[in-house]
Formats: C-alpha cells, structure tokens, sequence
C-alpha cells in the first residue's frame, strides 16, 4: 500500500492560513465545538482535540484521506418503482420494477393524488404482459387506459393513462412471468386450473386432482360448490368431508401459494 504524506496534499502551509483567520476568531471557533459537543469517550476526545488544534488547510487535506479510505456516506435512496410522465391531459405511469410489493405502486399512486391498486402477478408466458383483471372507477376525469407490454421476472413493458385529476379508485392486475416454482394468477380466458399447472381441471375427479397435485408436494384447500351455491361450507369444506369421487369445478391459486380446489358432488356443466 503507498503512503501518502499529508503535507504533501497541503498546498498552504499552517503560518499561511494561520495569517489568513485572526487569533480571536480561532479561538471563538474551538469555543463554539468544544462548548456544543456531547460529553465524549475518551477516544472521541483525543479525536476533537486533534481536529480542533488542526490549521484549515490540514483538516481539509485529512477529510481527503477520509474519503479515499472507503468512506462513502450515506447510501442512495430506494429506486422509483414507478414512473410518471404527463402527456397532454394524461399522466403515463410505467412499471420499473415489476416485482415491487404492490404497496410500492400505492403509495407512488398517492404521492400524486390517486388511488390506484397496481399489481403484477405471476401468470403463463402467453398471459406475461397482458390485463389479468381491472376495476376503475366513474371519474369526470375519463376512465384509465391500459398499455400491455412484453413483461419478464425482471423487465415490464406495461402501463396505465391515467387522466389528470383522476380521483375515483380504480384496481388493476397486470400479468408478469412467474419464477422457477411460483404457480400463477388465471385471466380471462384461461382455462380452469391454468393456474396450478392442471388447465381442463374440471374434466377431474377430486382424487385425480390430488393425486398429481400432492406428488407436487403442493398444498390443497377445498372451497364447496354445488348448483351454484357454497352451502353449507360457505368457509371452505374440510379435507375429511370431501369425497373422493366429488368432481373438482376450478383451481386457482391461494395466498399462501397452495391450490384450492373448488369442488362438489356434480360436475360443473
């Protein structure tokens, strides 16, 4: 490692600056540091106390070797997982992280007056990029547009127009590549099952279904249907009152990443 000699980072010598900043006002300076400082440990002392009997000029050129030593500050703030660009009577919002916790996208929304519920959630390479559901409100501003993009794990494509002066809340879901293991959201179109790897699910007995779903190791809940009704298991029916041969109606998703199965004793159609 070179060394570096202070004096040689120095361009003024001490009787120089001493010229330059009368006696009093040196004084009337270490008076005011050493009279705000906290009370110090011993170390910090002998650290003040260096400082403080130090010309300008050498304080300077040792902050320079504080910087050079790895010192960098304080680190940079959060990037924008949005942004906004007005055009015209429309602000354009584009998603720059797509896979920010959607509460990210919320507050970014409010910080500009809105309130928007953006989020992007894993779905099938066809559906990546594209409008899995969206819910806007009646606002004399006009209504949100959608703009549908290429969308990957790590690079989106997708964004909203929203109308300046938008106030009425609106919800959108924005599909985006799902990683290696995460089972995906279902949009319109897609068939029933799509969602947990097992599209025409509904052509499935419950056994069939949990057969291939538990040699996934994936978890399961049961959710009852039958003639259009959740009676009498409006909670999800338990697994030891399901039966085997019930037929499964739809599987998606649940929060916790496991599969619920929408089931009953008669098939859907």
């Amino acid at each position: 490692m070179t060394k570096i000699s202070i004096g040689r980072l120095n361009p003024v010598t001490d009787d120089e600056v001493a010229a330059l900043v009368s006696r009093q006002s040196r004084e009337e300076l270490a008076e005011h540091i050493t009279a705000t400082t906290p009370e110090p440990t011993p170390r910090s002392w002998w650290r003040r106390r260096l400082l403080v009997g130090l010309p300008l000029a050498a304080a300077m050129a040792a902050a320079v070797v504080a910087v050079s030593s790895g010192w960098v500050g304080p680190q940079r703030a959060e990037a924008a997982a949005l942004s906004f660009q007005r055009e015209g009577g429309y602000l354009i919002v584009r998603v720059q992280d797509p896979v920010a916790d959607p509460e990210r996208y919320q507050e970014e929304f409010r910080q500009q007056g809105m309130d928007i519920d953006l989020e992007l959630a894993p779905t099938s390479p066809d559906r990546a990029g594209s409008v899995l559901f969206m819910e806007d409100g009646d606002d004399p501003a006009g209504r949100i547009e959608t703009i549908e993009g290429p969308c990957g794990e790590l690079a989106c494509g997708v964004a909203v127009k929203v109308p300046v002066g938008y106030r009425a809340h609106a919800s959108i879901v924005f599909g985006r590549a799902a990683r290696p293991g995460e089972m995906y959201e279902t949009g319109q179109g897609d068939e029933p099952g799509a969602g947990i790897g097992l599209p025409g699910i509904d052509k499935y007995t419950v056994a069939e279904a949990v057969a291939i779903l538990r040699a996934r190791n994936v978890p399961i809940e049961y959710r009852y249907s039958f003639l259009g009704s959740d009676r009498p298991y409006p909670n999800g029916v338990p697994a030891d009152k399901v039966d085997p041969g019930w037929y499964v109606h739809d599987g998606l998703v649940g929060s916790e990443n496991q599969a619920i199965l929408f089931v009953g004793p008669e098939p859907e159609n």
